[in-house]
């Protein structure tokens, strides 16, 4: 990603969050009640809050949590095209790897964006060594 000003980053995060939940609407009726983008050099993250529906909430209580966390990543990978290009065409970058998690208590939903040439997703001779990182 080309060096931004702090005001730029915060505009393509507000917008790629706000698209994600228009997105997430539109699609399951009922989006997030909050939401933050985070980019950086090798991935975007989008953290969502409140953004499982009454039926999930309902089937959670009822025992059914697998079944919820199960839908929630059958659901993800449908929508893995439109949400890849909303990062994508405000990024500037492609999106080389999507991975996705929801918990229900609390509530809380994440996109995750690896982005072409993260220092993560070069070949192992050009990766600095990992032992290093935390």
């Amino acid at each position: 990603m080309e060096q931004l000003s702090g005001l730029q980053v915060e505009g393509k995060a507000a917008t790629i969050s706000r698209e994600v939940v228009q997105l997430l609407k539109q699609r399951m009726g009922r989006g997030p009640t909050k939401a933050r983008t985070y980019l950086n050099n090798e991935c975007v993250l989008v953290l969502l809050r409140e953004g499982h529906t009454p039926s999930e909430q309902t089937m959670f209580e009822g025992g059914g949590a697998r079944s919820v966390a199960q839908s929630r990543v059958d659901i993800s990978e449908m929508l893995r095209e439109p949400l890849v290009d909303i990062v994508e065409e405000h990024t500037g970058r492609k999106v080389e790897g999507f991975l996705s998690s929801s918990q229900q208590d609390p509530d809380l939903l994440d996109f995750v964006f690896v982005l072409e040439n993260s220092p993560l997703t070069q070949s192992e001779d050009a990766a600095p060594d990992a032992s290093h990182s935390a």
